[in-house]
């Protein structure tokens, strides 16, 4: 624990509170020196869901020396952004240590877990890049097995129509009917994607050793979509966001907050859209021209897609209930699924688009930027609306002047808040 006094009074402090630069200044100056050694791996798990093989990515970071809240050690689990399959928590594309070095180097485990499909499999680079592969031809390598790219023959590029983002996309591709591809994106349904995240999790951090890790999640962006309903089924001590995404049904209240409501009608089904320069513009409008030609070349080595999430993070009711549906018709089903029966299957994955009591004793500490491109600070106190009454503890508060971004500088700030937060009490006394 720390012994300085906390910048914020984190349990008391007024919702909506804009932190300015004094106190962003002040808590990365009291954040632990970052001089703690760490070793980085890749662990692999796989595991079948819904007839089909899947590999779970795990990107660890483990400090020598653990910082210790009330004898026990800080433990992050986190999930990437939209285009990103994590390489960006620890290289920023300015080249500048990421978020996970920033952590560990100060004593906290950081575990991201890489949503299926997004890390190439089918290379030897540590961080799973896909450098290598021509941004038009990227499709999701689902298991440790798969033997090659998806080819042409395997999909079909067409038009990037459809309304769920905003940021826009300059293609989608979908897979042929009757195809492999066609059954691997059938398959890859919310609860499956829920499946390889708690199957790592209970790895890394056996039941048996729970009790010593003070467990937070942190979803950057559209990661955030999937760790807070893992989080009512497979609890942390508490939630810790900066530009994290929430519940699907938190994106839908934001969007029809302004009268908008055809996400619920978008049909994403099996669609993968290709992020390429527009959407990296669009969150980079800062830059000059030859800086952001740099950025860019560094960010090809993420996936750039966005494929099986739109239908549920989008809360794309409509495209979710037909993906279900047409898994439930497909050859490749097992057995024990179908015995628990259609409905059954389809609520479970509907379910997981909304908060419930589960999260009653979660403490949470909610961090945007006043600048943020997409999590604008409307669409935050709209989040806060519609989860906030869940939870055990639930604080917001804005960083004036930062964007939707995990750059240096900005995981400097927010992570030094965070720091602030836990050496507090604010997680251990919920």
């Amino acid at each position: 624990m720390s012994t300085a006094s906390p910048v914020m009074d984190w349990n008391t402090h007024v919702d909506g509170t804009v932190l300015g630069h004094d106190v962003i200044r002040k808590a990365v100056a009291q954040a632990p020196k970052g001089d703690v050694p760490f070793e980085q791996s890749v662990q692999y798990f796989d595991f079948n869901a819904c007839g089909k093989s899947f590999t779970q990515i795990a990107l660890i970071l483990r400090p020598e020396t653990p910082l210790l809240v009330d004898g026990r050690r800080v433990t992050f689990v986190t999930s990437e952004g939209g285009s990103d399959n994590g390489r960006a928590f620890i290289e920023d594309n300015s080249g500048k240590p990421g978020l996970g070095p920033w952590l560990a180097s100060r004593g906290v485990t950081f575990i991201q877990l890489c949503r299926l499909g997004r890390w190439n499999l089918l290379t030897d680079d540590p961080l799973g890049s896909w450098g290598e592969v021509p941004l038009g031809g990227r499709m999701p390598v689902f298991n440790r097995q798969q033997q090659r790219h998806w080819s042409p023959d395997d999909y079909e590029t067409v038009g990037a129509e459809g309304v769920s983002s905003p940021t826009g996309s300059q293609s989608c591709r979908v897979p042929r009917e009757g195809s492999e591809l066609e059954a691997y994106t059938l398959a890859l349904i919310p609860t499956t994607l829920l499946t390889g995240f708690e199957v790592a999790i209970r790895s890394l951090i056996p039941d048996a050793a729970r009790k010593e890790a003070l467990l937070l999640y942190y979803g950057f962006s559209t990661g955030g979509a999937y760790l807070w309903p893992l989080a009512k089924t497979l609890q942390p001590d508490g939630i810790a966001g900066y530009g994290m995404s929430n519940f699907p049904i938190s994106y839908f209240a934001n969007r029809a907050s302004s009268g908008n409501y055809a996400w619920l009608y978008d049909r994403s089904v099996n669609r993968l859209r290709e992020r390429g320069t527009k959407d990296f513009e669009f969150f980079n409008r800062g830059l000059d021209e030859a800086e952001r030609g740099r950025q860019w070349q560094r960010a090809m080595q993420a996936p750039r897609f966005k494929s099986y999430e739109d239908t549920f993070m989008f809360f794309n009711v409509a495209a979710l209930a037909e993906t279900v549906s047409r898994l439930w018709n497909a050859s490749f089903l097992p057995d024990d699924v179908r015995r628990r029966g259609f409905a059954a299957l389809l609520q479970q994955n509907i379910d997981a688009c909304f908060p419930s009591d589960a999260l009653g004793t979660l403490p949470v500490l909610d961090l945007y930027g006043t600048r943020d491109e997409i999590l604008t600070p409307d669409a935050a106190r709209t989040v806060a609306r519609v989860v906030g009454p869940y939870c055990g503890k639930y604080r917001m508060a804005f960083l004036d002047g930062y964007h939707h971004s995990v750059s240096a500088d900005h995981a400097e700030a927010f992570g030094s808040l965070w720091l602030d937060a836990i050496q507090s009490g604010y997680y251990h006394a919920a």
